[in-house]
């Protein structure tokens, strides 16, 4: 993985393939015309050559150079969409995002989070499990209604002590009236510090937490008050 203005890329070897591939063909190709030429030139006046074969082989060694000149116009467009996406995933920098995620990055003592009910919910519960799965603070919701909720939370556990900055896992047990459990999307919001590419996906940083590029619901400048989809 190589760094370029802070972005971490993979570099790749598609499109040093393709013209390997078509260089190959083109000289397999000048020899395959050779021969037959050579073929035709010495064939037996008695048994002469069928001419819907090799035709057929001509005709088939074509349709294989399109096709490789056609993956290399793919690859192109592939490594400029890959360009768009990096200046893309580049204007995140510094900028406070809005994702979802089943996690919060814990810093200086305190995380935002959210979360979006599916319907009204009689009771919900919100559960940080700290690295190793262990629960380490449930927070009654006192914003039950249908929609999307934020809170911040302080960083500190059910004893009342401040827990250390890191990743910490995030869930939301909701169930309405007739004790049916609800779906709930849980989410977080932090300012991006790092970008880097992953098995070909941009993943933005808020500390130590990995949020894809796919994942972000909004963006917004540190001194904005509102945010841009």
């Amino acid at each position: 993985m190589t760094t370029v203005n802070g972005v971490g890329t993979n570099t790749g070897t598609s499109s040093n393939g393709g013209t390997n591939a078509l260089s190959s063909f083109s000289k397999n190709f000048d020899n395959f015309l050779t021969l037959l030429t050579k073929q035709l030139q010495y064939q037996d006046p008695m048994s002469p050559l069928d001419t819907n074969q090799f035709t057929q082989q001509l005709v088939e060694f074509t349709s294989v150079e399109q096709q490789i000149e056609t993956n290399q116009k793919l690859d192109s467009l592939l490594g400029v969409q890959s360009d768009n996406q990096a200046m893309a995933a580049l204007s995140f920098l510094n900028n406070v995002i809005e994702a979802q995620s089943d996690q919060v990055m814990l810093q200086d003592g305190s995380a935002q989070i959210s979360y979006d009910l599916s319907s009204d919910a009689q009771t919900a519960t919100l559960v940080i499990k700290d690295a190793d799965g262990q629960t380490v603070r449930t927070i009654p919701l006192d914003d039950t209604k249908t929609g999307s909720h934020d809170l911040t939370w302080d960083g500190k556990d059910q004893k009342g002590n401040q827990l250390d900055d890191g990743v910490y896992d995030i869930s939301v047990q909701a169930v309405d009236d007739k004790n049916v459990q609800l779906a709930v999307t849980t989410g977080t919001r932090g300012k991006v510090d790092a970008v880097q590419r992953i098995d070909g996906e941009f993943h933005l940083s808020i500390g130590d937490l990995d949020v894809p590029l796919s994942k972000v619901g909004s963006v917004r400048s540190p001194t904005a008050s509102g945010s841009s989809t």
